[in-house]
Protein backbone atom coordinates (compact mmCIF):
# COMPACT_ATOMS: atom_id res chain seq x y z
CA UNK A 1 0.00 0.00 0.00
CA UNK A 2 1.36 3.41 -1.01
CA UNK A 3 1.91 5.47 2.15
CA UNK A 4 3.79 8.56 1.03
CA UNK A 5 3.32 11.41 -1.37
CA UNK A 6 5.36 11.31 -4.54
CA UNK A 7 6.58 13.80 -7.12
CA UNK A 8 6.02 12.91 -10.78
CA UNK A 9 6.80 14.65 -14.08
CA UNK A 10 3.79 15.29 -16.31
CA UNK A 11 4.35 13.70 -19.72
CA UNK A 12 2.39 16.55 -21.31
CA UNK A 13 3.70 19.82 -19.84
CA UNK A 14 6.91 18.29 -18.37
CA UNK A 15 6.26 20.04 -15.04
CA UNK A 16 6.48 18.39 -11.64
CA UNK A 17 3.26 17.48 -9.83
CA UNK A 18 2.49 15.72 -6.57
CA UNK A 19 0.46 12.57 -6.05
CA UNK A 20 -0.60 12.59 -2.42
CA UNK A 21 -0.83 9.49 -0.26
CA UNK A 22 -4.64 9.68 -0.24
CA UNK A 23 -4.57 9.88 -4.04
CA UNK A 24 -2.69 6.59 -4.23
CA UNK A 25 -5.29 5.02 -1.96
CA UNK A 26 -8.07 6.16 -4.30
CA UNK A 27 -6.31 4.78 -7.37
CA UNK A 28 -5.75 1.47 -5.60
CA UNK A 29 -9.39 1.31 -4.57
CA UNK A 30 -10.72 1.76 -8.11
CA UNK A 31 -7.88 -0.33 -9.60
CA UNK A 32 -6.25 2.18 -11.93
CA UNK A 33 -2.59 3.18 -12.21
CA UNK A 34 -1.53 6.64 -11.02
CA UNK A 35 -1.91 9.37 -13.69
CA UNK A 36 0.97 10.40 -15.93
CA UNK A 37 -0.59 13.81 -16.65
CA UNK A 38 -0.69 16.54 -13.98
CA UNK A 39 -4.11 17.78 -12.74
CA UNK A 40 -4.19 20.80 -15.07
CA UNK A 41 -3.28 18.76 -18.13
CA UNK A 42 -5.87 16.14 -17.19
CA UNK A 43 -8.49 18.91 -16.98
CA UNK A 44 -7.37 20.32 -20.32
CA UNK A 45 -7.69 16.87 -21.89
CA UNK A 46 -11.23 16.37 -20.59
CA UNK A 47 -12.36 19.87 -21.54
CA UNK A 48 -11.15 19.28 -25.11
CA UNK A 49 -14.15 16.93 -25.39
CA UNK A 50 -16.57 19.50 -23.99
CA UNK A 51 -17.98 21.55 -26.87
CA UNK A 52 -18.49 25.24 -26.14
CA UNK A 53 -21.20 27.47 -27.63
CA UNK A 54 -20.90 26.75 -31.34
CA UNK A 55 -23.77 25.26 -33.32
CA UNK A 56 -23.92 24.26 -36.97
CA UNK A 57 -26.53 23.36 -39.54
CA UNK A 58 -26.24 19.71 -40.49
CA UNK A 59 -28.49 17.01 -41.92
CA UNK A 60 -29.34 13.94 -39.86
CA UNK A 61 -27.61 10.91 -41.39
CA UNK A 62 -30.70 8.79 -40.82
CA UNK A 63 -33.80 10.85 -41.64
CA UNK A 64 -32.02 13.42 -43.82
CA UNK A 65 -33.71 16.42 -42.22
CA UNK A 66 -31.48 19.45 -41.76
CA UNK A 67 -31.26 20.65 -38.21
CA UNK A 68 -28.86 22.04 -35.63
CA UNK A 69 -25.80 20.09 -34.51
CA UNK A 70 -22.73 20.61 -32.35
CA UNK A 71 -20.69 18.91 -35.08
CA UNK A 72 -19.32 20.73 -38.08
CA UNK A 73 -21.11 19.95 -41.37
CA UNK A 74 -18.11 18.08 -42.76
CA UNK A 75 -16.98 16.36 -39.55
CA UNK A 76 -16.46 12.66 -40.46
CA UNK A 77 -19.01 11.15 -38.09
CA UNK A 78 -22.44 9.57 -38.42
CA UNK A 79 -24.65 12.24 -36.81
CA UNK A 80 -28.29 11.59 -35.89
CA UNK A 81 -30.90 14.09 -34.75
CA UNK A 82 -32.30 13.55 -31.27
CA UNK A 83 -35.47 11.85 -32.51
CA UNK A 84 -33.57 9.34 -34.61
CA UNK A 85 -30.83 8.66 -32.05
CA UNK A 86 -33.28 8.08 -29.19
CA UNK A 87 -35.63 6.15 -31.48
CA UNK A 88 -35.76 2.43 -32.28
CA UNK A 89 -34.93 2.71 -35.97
CA UNK A 90 -31.33 1.54 -35.58
CA UNK A 91 -29.19 -0.70 -33.38
CA UNK A 92 -25.76 0.35 -32.06
CA UNK A 93 -24.71 -3.30 -31.91
CA UNK A 94 -24.86 -3.40 -35.72
CA UNK A 95 -21.55 -1.50 -35.55
CA UNK A 96 -19.87 -4.01 -33.24
CA UNK A 97 -16.46 -5.40 -34.07
CA UNK A 98 -14.06 -8.01 -32.73
CA UNK A 99 -11.04 -6.87 -30.81
CA UNK A 100 -7.82 -6.76 -32.84
CA UNK A 101 -4.73 -7.51 -30.76
CA UNK A 102 -2.45 -6.32 -33.55
CA UNK A 103 -3.43 -2.65 -33.05
CA UNK A 104 -3.74 -0.30 -30.06
CA UNK A 105 -7.13 -0.30 -28.34
CA UNK A 106 -7.66 3.46 -28.64
CA UNK A 107 -7.22 3.35 -32.41
CA UNK A 108 -9.95 0.73 -32.63
CA UNK A 109 -12.21 2.74 -30.34
CA UNK A 110 -11.69 5.89 -32.43
CA UNK A 111 -12.76 3.99 -35.56
CA UNK A 112 -15.89 2.84 -33.73
CA UNK A 113 -16.60 6.47 -32.76
CA UNK A 114 -16.44 7.54 -36.41
CA UNK A 115 -18.81 4.81 -37.61
CA UNK A 116 -21.42 4.48 -34.85
CA UNK A 117 -24.26 7.07 -34.86
CA UNK A 118 -23.86 9.80 -32.25
CA UNK A 119 -26.18 12.55 -31.05
CA UNK A 120 -26.01 15.78 -33.02
CA UNK A 121 -27.18 17.68 -29.94
CA UNK A 122 -26.85 16.24 -26.46
CA UNK A 123 -30.45 16.78 -25.42
CA UNK A 124 -33.28 14.59 -24.22
CA UNK A 125 -36.53 14.20 -26.14
CA UNK A 126 -38.29 16.85 -24.02
CA UNK A 127 -35.64 19.44 -24.83
CA UNK A 128 -35.55 18.35 -28.45
CA UNK A 129 -39.28 18.83 -28.85
CA UNK A 130 -39.67 22.07 -26.89
CA UNK A 131 -36.18 23.65 -26.99
CA UNK A 132 -34.34 22.46 -30.10
CA UNK A 133 -31.82 25.31 -30.09
CA UNK A 134 -30.02 24.12 -26.95
CA UNK A 135 -27.13 21.75 -26.25
CA UNK A 136 -26.20 19.53 -23.34
CA UNK A 137 -29.57 20.24 -21.77
CA UNK A 138 -32.24 18.19 -20.10
CA UNK A 139 -35.86 18.98 -19.26
CA UNK A 140 -35.77 22.29 -21.13
CA UNK A 141 -39.13 23.81 -22.06
CA UNK A 142 -39.40 26.87 -24.30
CA UNK A 143 -35.70 27.63 -23.91
CA UNK A 144 -33.37 29.06 -26.52
CA UNK A 145 -29.57 28.99 -26.77
CA UNK A 146 -28.84 27.67 -23.30
CA UNK A 147 -26.01 25.23 -22.68
CA UNK A 148 -25.10 22.62 -20.05
CA UNK A 149 -28.33 23.23 -18.19
CA UNK A 150 -31.12 21.23 -16.60
CA UNK A 151 -34.75 21.69 -15.65
CA UNK A 152 -35.41 25.18 -17.03
CA UNK A 153 -38.41 26.87 -18.60
CA UNK A 154 -38.64 30.04 -20.70
CA UNK A 155 -34.90 30.75 -20.41
CA UNK A 156 -32.67 32.29 -23.05
CA UNK A 157 -28.96 32.85 -23.66
CA UNK A 158 -27.14 31.21 -20.79
CA UNK A 159 -24.68 28.60 -19.57
CA UNK A 160 -25.05 26.31 -16.58
CA UNK A 161 -28.63 27.03 -15.58
CA UNK A 162 -30.55 24.81 -13.18
CA UNK A 163 -34.20 24.91 -12.10
CA UNK A 164 -34.99 28.39 -13.42
CA UNK A 165 -37.99 30.02 -15.04
CA UNK A 166 -37.90 33.12 -17.21
CA UNK A 167 -34.27 34.19 -16.98
CA UNK A 168 -32.59 36.09 -19.78
CA UNK A 169 -28.86 36.64 -20.46
CA UNK A 170 -27.84 34.86 -17.26
CA UNK A 171 -25.23 32.19 -16.57
CA UNK A 172 -24.40 30.07 -13.52
CA UNK A 173 -27.89 30.68 -12.15
CA UNK A 174 -30.02 28.37 -10.02
CA UNK A 175 -33.62 28.30 -8.75
CA UNK A 176 -34.40 31.83 -9.92
CA UNK A 177 -37.17 33.57 -11.83
CA UNK A 178 -37.54 36.75 -13.87
CA UNK A 179 -33.86 37.62 -13.75
CA UNK A 180 -31.72 39.42 -16.33
CA UNK A 181 -28.00 39.86 -16.99
CA UNK A 182 -26.80 37.93 -13.94
CA UNK A 183 -23.96 35.56 -13.02
CA UNK A 184 -23.52 33.14 -10.13
CA UNK A 185 -26.89 33.88 -8.54
CA UNK A 186 -29.20 31.58 -6.59
CA UNK A 187 -32.82 31.76 -5.48
CA UNK A 188 -33.50 35.25 -6.77
CA UNK A 189 -36.69 36.79 -8.07
CA UNK A 190 -36.77 39.89 -10.26
CA UNK A 191 -33.06 40.65 -9.87
CA UNK A 192 -31.26 42.51 -12.67
CA UNK A 193 -27.59 43.01 -13.54
CA UNK A 194 -26.29 41.29 -10.41
CA UNK A 195 -23.38 38.96 -9.57
CA UNK A 196 -22.93 36.53 -6.69
CA UNK A 197 -26.25 37.41 -5.13
CA UNK A 198 -28.63 34.98 -3.44
CA UNK A 199 -32.13 34.91 -2.00
CA UNK A 200 -32.91 38.44 -3.12
CA UNK A 201 -35.76 40.13 -4.96
CA UNK A 202 -36.81 43.32 -6.71
CA UNK A 203 -33.23 44.59 -6.92
CA UNK A 204 -30.68 45.67 -9.50
CA UNK A 205 -26.90 45.85 -9.86
CA UNK A 206 -25.90 43.99 -6.71
CA UNK A 207 -22.67 42.14 -5.97
CA UNK A 208 -22.04 39.75 -3.08
CA UNK A 209 -25.45 40.30 -1.50
CA UNK A 210 -27.66 37.97 0.52
CA UNK A 211 -31.38 38.20 1.29
CA UNK A 212 -31.90 41.72 0.00
CA UNK A 213 -35.10 43.40 -1.12
CA UNK A 214 -35.46 46.61 -3.09
CA UNK A 215 -31.73 47.37 -3.22
CA UNK A 216 -29.84 49.07 -6.03
CA UNK A 217 -26.20 49.50 -7.12
CA UNK A 218 -24.75 48.03 -3.94
CA UNK A 219 -22.22 45.48 -2.69
CA UNK A 220 -21.72 43.36 0.43
CA UNK A 221 -25.25 43.62 1.79
CA UNK A 222 -26.90 41.03 4.00
CA UNK A 223 -30.54 41.07 5.13
CA UNK A 224 -31.07 44.60 3.85
CA UNK A 225 -33.88 46.55 2.22
CA UNK A 226 -34.09 49.96 0.57
CA UNK A 227 -30.36 50.44 0.04
CA UNK A 228 -29.26 52.71 -2.81
CA UNK A 229 -25.56 52.61 -3.73
CA UNK A 230 -24.84 51.26 -0.24
CA UNK A 231 -26.75 54.07 1.47
CA UNK A 232 -29.52 52.93 3.77
CA UNK A 233 -32.75 54.78 3.03
CA UNK A 234 -36.32 54.71 4.20
CA UNK A 235 -38.77 52.94 1.92
CA UNK A 236 -40.20 56.28 0.83
CA UNK A 237 -36.80 57.81 0.07
CA UNK A 238 -35.67 54.68 -1.78
CA UNK A 239 -38.74 54.80 -3.99
CA UNK A 240 -38.07 58.45 -4.74
CA UNK A 241 -34.53 57.56 -5.81
CA UNK A 242 -35.48 54.84 -8.23
CA UNK A 243 -38.77 56.19 -9.59
CA UNK A 244 -36.96 58.12 -12.29
CA UNK A 245 -34.56 55.32 -13.26
CA UNK A 246 -35.98 53.61 -16.32
CA UNK A 247 -33.84 50.55 -17.00
CA UNK A 248 -35.80 49.80 -20.15
CA UNK A 249 -33.54 52.35 -21.84
CA UNK A 250 -30.23 50.95 -23.07
CA UNK A 251 -28.44 54.22 -22.34
CA UNK A 252 -29.87 54.38 -18.83
CA UNK A 253 -29.13 50.71 -18.16
CA UNK A 254 -25.52 51.05 -19.32
CA UNK A 255 -25.03 54.24 -17.30
CA UNK A 256 -26.24 52.79 -14.01
CA UNK A 257 -24.45 49.49 -14.56
CA UNK A 258 -21.19 51.41 -14.91
CA UNK A 259 -21.95 53.49 -11.81
CA UNK A 260 -22.73 50.32 -9.87
CA UNK A 261 -19.47 48.67 -10.90
CA UNK A 262 -17.59 51.77 -9.80
CA UNK A 263 -19.37 51.57 -6.46
CA UNK A 264 -18.63 47.84 -6.13
CA UNK A 265 -14.92 48.57 -6.48
CA UNK A 266 -15.01 50.54 -3.24
CA UNK A 267 -15.85 47.39 -1.29
CA UNK A 268 -13.69 44.33 -0.76
CA UNK A 269 -15.19 41.34 -2.60
CA UNK A 270 -16.29 38.17 -0.89
CA UNK A 271 -13.06 36.14 -0.82
CA UNK A 272 -14.60 32.74 -1.49
CA UNK A 273 -17.95 31.05 -1.97
CA UNK A 274 -18.41 27.97 0.16
CA UNK A 275 -21.79 28.00 1.88
CA UNK A 276 -22.42 24.96 4.11
CA UNK A 277 -19.07 23.38 3.21
CA UNK A 278 -16.15 22.18 5.31
CA UNK A 279 -12.70 20.74 4.75
CA UNK A 280 -12.42 21.78 1.12
CA UNK A 281 -10.31 23.74 -1.31
CA UNK A 282 -11.53 25.55 -4.41
CA UNK A 283 -14.29 28.07 -4.96
CA UNK A 284 -18.04 28.07 -5.53
CA UNK A 285 -18.23 24.97 -3.35
CA UNK A 286 -21.63 24.48 -1.77
CA UNK A 287 -23.02 21.90 0.67
CA UNK A 288 -19.85 19.83 0.34
CA UNK A 289 -17.22 18.30 2.57
CA UNK A 290 -13.86 16.61 2.31
CA UNK A 291 -13.33 17.75 -1.26
CA UNK A 292 -10.30 19.48 -2.71
CA UNK A 293 -9.56 21.37 -5.90
CA UNK A 294 -13.31 21.60 -6.51
CA UNK A 295 -14.89 24.41 -8.53
CA UNK A 296 -18.55 25.28 -9.13
CA UNK A 297 -19.96 22.24 -7.36
CA UNK A 298 -22.81 21.37 -5.03
CA UNK A 299 -23.16 18.31 -2.82
CA UNK A 300 -19.68 16.85 -3.35
CA UNK A 301 -18.08 14.61 -0.74
CA UNK A 302 -14.73 12.83 -0.40
CA UNK A 303 -13.61 13.87 -3.88
CA UNK A 304 -10.86 15.76 -5.69
CA UNK A 305 -10.40 17.68 -8.96
CA UNK A 306 -14.15 18.14 -9.54
CA UNK A 307 -15.83 20.87 -11.61
CA UNK A 308 -19.33 21.82 -12.76
CA UNK A 309 -21.56 19.64 -10.59
CA UNK A 310 -24.98 21.27 -10.62
CA UNK A 311 -26.98 18.43 -9.06
CA UNK A 312 -25.97 16.55 -5.93
CA UNK A 313 -24.76 14.17 -4.67
CA UNK A 314 -21.31 13.23 -5.92
CA UNK A 315 -19.16 10.99 -3.75
CA UNK A 316 -15.74 9.40 -3.79
CA UNK A 317 -14.68 10.63 -7.25
CA UNK A 318 -11.61 12.17 -8.89
CA UNK A 319 -11.08 14.17 -12.10
CA UNK A 320 -14.76 14.52 -12.89
CA UNK A 321 -16.20 17.44 -14.88
CA UNK A 322 -19.85 18.31 -15.50
CA UNK A 323 -23.17 16.94 -14.31
CA UNK A 324 -23.62 14.90 -11.08
CA UNK A 325 -27.01 13.73 -9.78
CA UNK A 326 -26.13 10.70 -7.67
CA UNK A 327 -22.68 9.82 -8.97
CA UNK A 328 -20.06 7.84 -7.06
CA UNK A 329 -16.63 6.36 -7.71
CA UNK A 330 -16.06 8.19 -10.99
CA UNK A 331 -12.62 8.83 -12.43
CA UNK A 332 -11.58 10.83 -15.49
CA UNK A 333 -15.13 11.43 -16.75
CA UNK A 334 -16.78 14.43 -18.40
CA UNK A 335 -20.49 15.13 -18.90
CA UNK A 336 -21.61 12.03 -17.02
CA UNK A 337 -24.37 11.66 -14.45
CA UNK A 338 -27.71 10.59 -13.01
CA UNK A 339 -27.48 7.39 -10.99
CA UNK A 340 -24.02 6.33 -12.13
CA UNK A 341 -21.24 4.51 -10.31
CA UNK A 342 -17.85 2.93 -10.97
CA UNK A 343 -17.24 4.75 -14.25
CA UNK A 344 -13.81 5.45 -15.70
CA UNK A 345 -12.68 7.36 -18.79
CA UNK A 346 -16.20 8.11 -20.09
CA UNK A 347 -17.75 11.01 -21.96
CA UNK A 348 -21.36 12.12 -22.43
CA UNK A 349 -22.95 9.13 -20.69
CA UNK A 350 -25.55 8.69 -17.99
CA UNK A 351 -28.77 7.35 -16.54
CA UNK A 352 -28.39 4.19 -14.43
CA UNK A 353 -24.89 3.10 -15.35
CA UNK A 354 -22.43 0.93 -13.44
CA UNK A 355 -18.95 -0.37 -14.24
CA UNK A 356 -18.45 1.42 -17.57
CA UNK A 357 -15.01 2.18 -19.04
CA UNK A 358 -13.82 4.05 -22.13
CA UNK A 359 -17.31 4.69 -23.45
CA UNK A 360 -19.19 7.59 -25.03
CA UNK A 361 -22.93 8.20 -25.22
CA UNK A 362 -23.83 5.16 -23.14
CA UNK A 363 -27.25 5.24 -21.47
CA UNK A 364 -28.27 2.58 -19.01
CA UNK A 365 -26.49 -0.71 -18.43
CA UNK A 366 -23.41 -2.12 -16.80
CA UNK A 367 -20.07 -3.79 -17.48
CA UNK A 368 -19.15 -2.28 -20.83
CA UNK A 369 -15.71 -1.41 -22.16
CA UNK A 370 -14.90 0.78 -25.15
CA UNK A 371 -18.45 1.28 -26.43
CA UNK A 372 -20.26 4.05 -28.33
CA UNK A 373 -23.99 4.83 -28.16
CA UNK A 374 -24.94 1.59 -26.37
CA UNK A 375 -28.33 1.73 -24.66
CA UNK A 376 -29.07 -0.56 -21.72
CA UNK A 377 -26.26 -2.91 -22.66
CA UNK A 378 -24.31 -5.36 -20.55
CA UNK A 379 -21.01 -7.17 -21.07
CA UNK A 380 -20.17 -5.31 -24.28
CA UNK A 381 -16.73 -4.53 -25.72
CA UNK A 382 -16.51 -2.33 -28.82
CA UNK A 383 -20.32 -2.64 -28.99
CA UNK A 384 -20.15 -6.45 -29.19
CA UNK A 385 -21.97 -8.44 -26.48
CA UNK A 386 -20.16 -11.33 -24.77
CA UNK A 387 -21.11 -13.98 -22.21
CA UNK A 388 -20.29 -12.74 -18.71
CA UNK A 389 -17.19 -14.85 -18.09
CA UNK A 390 -15.84 -14.19 -21.56
CA UNK A 391 -16.34 -10.46 -21.10
CA UNK A 392 -14.21 -10.33 -17.93
CA UNK A 393 -11.50 -12.50 -19.41
CA UNK A 394 -11.29 -10.39 -22.58
CA UNK A 395 -11.32 -7.15 -20.57
CA UNK A 396 -8.24 -8.26 -18.64
CA UNK A 397 -6.47 -9.21 -21.87
CA UNK A 398 -7.30 -5.81 -23.39
CA UNK A 399 -5.95 -3.93 -20.37
CA UNK A 400 -2.71 -5.90 -20.61
CA UNK A 401 -2.62 -5.24 -24.35
CA UNK A 402 -3.12 -1.50 -23.73
CA UNK A 403 -0.05 -1.54 -21.51
CA UNK A 404 2.01 -3.71 -23.88
CA UNK A 405 0.94 -1.85 -27.04
CA UNK A 406 -0.15 1.64 -25.93
CA UNK A 407 -1.44 4.29 -28.27
CA UNK A 408 1.14 7.00 -28.96
CA UNK A 409 -0.28 10.31 -30.14
CA UNK A 410 1.07 12.67 -32.78
CA UNK A 411 3.52 14.37 -30.43
CA UNK A 412 4.68 11.27 -28.57
CA UNK A 413 2.41 11.12 -25.50
CA UNK A 414 1.82 7.54 -24.40
CA UNK A 415 -1.66 6.27 -23.58
CA UNK A 416 -1.70 3.08 -21.57
CA UNK A 417 -4.67 1.86 -19.55
CA UNK A 418 -5.58 4.60 -17.07
CA UNK A 419 -5.48 7.62 -19.39
CA UNK A 420 -8.52 9.48 -20.70
CA UNK A 421 -9.09 9.74 -24.47
CA UNK A 422 -6.41 11.76 -26.31
CA UNK A 423 -7.31 15.35 -27.17
CA UNK A 424 -6.57 14.64 -30.82
CA UNK A 425 -9.47 12.14 -30.87
CA UNK A 426 -11.97 14.80 -29.84
CA UNK A 427 -14.62 15.26 -32.55
CA UNK A 428 -14.45 19.02 -31.97
CA UNK A 429 -11.84 21.53 -33.07
CA UNK A 430 -9.80 22.66 -30.08
CA UNK A 431 -10.87 26.31 -30.33
CA UNK A 432 -14.53 25.24 -30.25
CA UNK A 433 -14.16 23.53 -26.85
CA UNK A 434 -14.10 24.66 -23.23
CA UNK A 435 -10.44 23.71 -23.14
CA UNK A 436 -9.73 26.81 -25.20
CA UNK A 437 -11.48 28.98 -22.58
CA UNK A 438 -9.16 27.64 -19.87
CA UNK A 439 -6.04 26.87 -21.89
CA UNK A 440 -6.17 29.05 -25.04
CA UNK A 441 -4.10 28.11 -28.06
CA UNK A 442 -3.44 29.84 -31.34
CA UNK A 443 -3.97 27.93 -34.56
CA UNK A 444 -0.22 27.32 -34.81
CA UNK A 445 -0.03 26.02 -31.24
CA UNK A 446 -3.05 23.76 -31.70
CA UNK A 447 -1.74 22.21 -34.89
CA UNK A 448 1.70 21.74 -33.33
CA UNK A 449 -0.03 19.80 -30.54
CA UNK A 450 -1.73 17.52 -33.06
CA UNK A 451 -5.14 19.16 -32.67
CA UNK A 452 -7.73 20.44 -35.10
CA UNK A 453 -8.51 24.15 -35.35
CA UNK A 454 -11.74 25.54 -36.78
CA UNK A 455 -11.81 28.49 -39.13
CA UNK A 456 -15.27 29.37 -40.42
CA UNK A 457 -15.63 29.86 -44.11
CA UNK A 458 -15.71 33.55 -45.05
CA UNK A 459 -19.35 34.53 -45.07
CA UNK A 460 -21.11 37.79 -45.70
CA UNK A 461 -23.92 38.16 -43.23
CA UNK A 462 -26.88 39.93 -44.73
CA UNK A 463 -26.97 42.42 -41.89
CA UNK A 464 -29.93 44.71 -42.23
CA UNK A 465 -29.40 46.80 -39.10
CA UNK A 466 -26.35 47.53 -36.95
CA UNK A 467 -27.00 47.09 -33.23
CA UNK A 468 -26.36 50.80 -32.73
CA UNK A 469 -29.59 51.50 -34.63
CA UNK A 470 -31.78 49.47 -32.28
CA UNK A 471 -34.36 51.60 -30.48
CA UNK A 472 -32.98 52.83 -27.18
CA UNK A 473 -36.01 51.79 -25.14
CA UNK A 474 -37.65 48.39 -25.15
CA UNK A 475 -41.09 50.02 -25.23
CA UNK A 476 -40.19 51.60 -28.56
CA UNK A 477 -39.07 48.28 -30.07
CA UNK A 478 -41.63 46.99 -32.58
CA UNK A 479 -42.31 43.29 -33.10
CA UNK A 480 -41.13 43.72 -36.68
CA UNK A 481 -37.56 43.90 -35.36
CA UNK A 482 -37.63 40.10 -35.46
CA UNK A 483 -37.38 40.32 -39.27
CA UNK A 484 -34.04 42.16 -39.10
CA UNK A 485 -30.56 40.67 -38.99
CA UNK A 486 -28.66 42.68 -36.39
CA UNK A 487 -24.92 43.28 -36.59
CA UNK A 488 -23.25 42.45 -33.25
CA UNK A 489 -21.51 45.45 -31.73
CA UNK A 490 -18.55 43.30 -30.65
CA UNK A 491 -17.85 40.52 -33.14
CA UNK A 492 -19.86 41.82 -36.12
CA UNK A 493 -21.70 38.49 -36.38
CA UNK A 494 -25.27 38.73 -37.63
CA UNK A 495 -27.98 37.62 -35.24
CA UNK A 496 -31.75 37.77 -34.89
CA UNK A 497 -33.97 38.93 -32.07
CA UNK A 498 -36.81 36.57 -31.24
CA UNK A 499 -40.33 37.46 -30.19
CA UNK A 500 -39.75 35.59 -26.94
CA UNK A 501 -36.79 37.82 -26.11
CA UNK A 502 -38.80 40.96 -26.83
CA UNK A 503 -41.69 39.75 -24.66
CA UNK A 504 -39.41 38.88 -21.75
CA UNK A 505 -37.56 42.19 -22.03
CA UNK A 506 -40.84 44.09 -21.99
CA UNK A 507 -42.06 42.13 -18.99
CA UNK A 508 -38.88 42.95 -17.02
CA UNK A 509 -38.45 46.42 -18.58
CA UNK A 510 -34.86 45.80 -19.68
CA UNK A 511 -33.22 46.78 -22.98
CA UNK A 512 -32.24 44.55 -25.85
CA UNK A 513 -28.55 43.69 -25.90
CA UNK A 514 -26.29 45.22 -28.53
CA UNK A 515 -24.27 42.01 -28.69
CA UNK A 516 -25.02 38.65 -30.26
CA UNK A 517 -25.99 35.78 -27.93
CA UNK A 518 -22.56 34.16 -28.21
CA UNK A 519 -20.76 37.30 -27.08
CA UNK A 520 -23.21 37.76 -24.20
CA UNK A 521 -22.77 34.22 -22.93
CA UNK A 522 -19.07 34.14 -23.74
CA UNK A 523 -18.34 37.26 -21.68
CA UNK A 524 -19.84 35.69 -18.56
CA UNK A 525 -18.08 32.37 -19.18
CA UNK A 526 -14.72 34.12 -19.51
CA UNK A 527 -15.38 35.98 -16.26
CA UNK A 528 -16.33 32.70 -14.60
CA UNK A 529 -13.24 30.92 -15.96
CA UNK A 530 -11.04 33.59 -14.37
CA UNK A 531 -12.55 32.60 -11.01
CA UNK A 532 -11.89 28.86 -11.35
CA UNK A 533 -8.56 29.06 -9.54
CA UNK A 534 -7.02 29.58 -6.11
CA UNK A 535 -4.24 32.01 -5.26
CA UNK A 536 -2.63 32.83 -1.93
CA UNK A 537 -3.30 36.31 -0.55
CA UNK A 538 -2.60 38.18 2.66
CA UNK A 539 -5.66 39.56 4.45
CA UNK A 540 -5.58 43.35 4.36
CA UNK A 541 -7.28 43.45 7.75
CA UNK A 542 -5.75 40.79 10.00
CA UNK A 543 -2.61 39.88 8.03
CA UNK A 544 -3.32 36.15 7.81
CA UNK A 545 -2.64 34.12 4.68
CA UNK A 546 -5.64 32.59 2.91
CA UNK A 547 -6.81 31.37 -0.50
CA UNK A 548 -9.12 33.20 -2.89
CA UNK A 549 -9.79 33.32 -6.62
CA UNK A 550 -8.95 37.04 -6.77
CA UNK A 551 -5.47 38.00 -7.90
CA UNK A 552 -3.93 41.32 -6.88
CA UNK A 553 -4.81 42.73 -10.30
CA UNK A 554 -8.44 41.65 -10.01
CA UNK A 555 -8.92 42.89 -6.43
CA UNK A 556 -6.17 45.11 -4.98
CA UNK A 557 -7.72 44.82 -1.52
CA UNK A 558 -9.14 41.63 -0.14
CA UNK A 559 -9.74 40.19 3.33
CA UNK A 560 -10.06 36.66 4.64
CA UNK A 561 -13.39 34.95 5.14
CA UNK A 562 -13.39 35.46 8.92
CA UNK A 563 -12.84 39.21 8.58
CA UNK A 564 -15.32 39.45 5.72
CA UNK A 565 -18.08 37.75 7.71
CA UNK A 566 -17.49 39.98 10.73
CA UNK A 567 -17.50 43.10 8.56
CA UNK A 568 -20.49 42.27 6.37
CA UNK A 569 -22.62 40.66 9.07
Amino acid sequence: MQANSENRICQNCKQSFVIESEDFLFYQKIKVPPPTFCPKCRLQRRLAWMISLVLFKRKCDLCGVEGISMYEPNAPYRIYCHKCWWGDGWNPKDYARDYDFSRPFLLQWNELLHETPILGLSIDTISGDYSPYTNHCGHAKNCYLIYYSDDNEDCMYGFYLARNKSVLNCSMIGSSQWCFDGKNNFKNYSVIGSYDTIQSLDSAFLRDCVNCQRCFGSANLKNKSNVFFNEQLSKEDYEKKIVGIDLGSHLTYSHFKKLAEENWSKFVPKPQFDDFSKNFSGTYVFESKNCHECYEVVGVQDSKFIMLIKTSPVKDSYDYTDWGSNASRLYECVTVGENVANMKFCHESGFNLNEIEYSKLQTGGSYCFGCVSIKKGEYCILNKKYPEKEFFALREKIIKHMNDMPYVDKVGRIYKYGEFFPMEFSPHAYNNTFSNFFFPKTKTEAIASGLNFYEPNPKEYSITMPSSDLPDHIKDTPDEITKEIIGCGTCLRGYKITKQEIDMSRRMNVPLSRECPFCRIGFKIKKWVSQMKQVSRICDKCGSEFSTHYTKEEAPNVICKKCYLSEVA
